[in-house]
C-alpha cells in the first residue's frame, strides 16, 4: 500500500490572468467548507506551485504555515518548471 496524503481541492484551470497569463485559481468548496480528500500519493500526477494574488503590498502575516488560509485565490505559477510551462501555454 502507498501513502496517503490529505488534499485541499482547487477550481479548475480555466480561468488566465490577462497581464501574467497565469491560471487564476480559488478554493474548491463543497457544502460552504473546503473541498478536501485523504488520496494514496500514487495517484498523484505531478505538483504545482501557487502564488497568493496581492495588491502592490504583500501581508507579512503570510506564513507558508497559514498563506492557504488567509488567501483565497491563488495564481498557478508556470515558470517555475520548463515542462510545467510548456504543458500550460499549449
Amino acid at each position: 500500500p502507498h501513502p496517503l496524503a490529505y488534499v485541499e481541492w482547487f477550481t479548475l484551470l480555466c480561468c488566465h490572468n490577462p497581464i501574467s497569463g497565469q491560471f487564476v485559481i480559488t478554493c474548491s468548496t463543497r457544502n460552504h467548507r473546503p473541498n478536501v480528500l485523504v488520496i494514496s500519493i500514487d495517484c498523484f500526477v505531478c505538483p504545482f506551485h501557487l502564488q497568493g494574488q496581492c495588491s502592490k503590498h504583500i501581508s507579512s502575516d503570510w506564513l507558508s504555515d497559514n498563506v492557504l488560509e488567509m488567501v483565497s485565490t491563488f495564481y498557478v505559477n508556470s515558470y517555475i518548471n520548463l515542462d510545467k510551462f510548456v504543458a500550460l501555454t499549449d
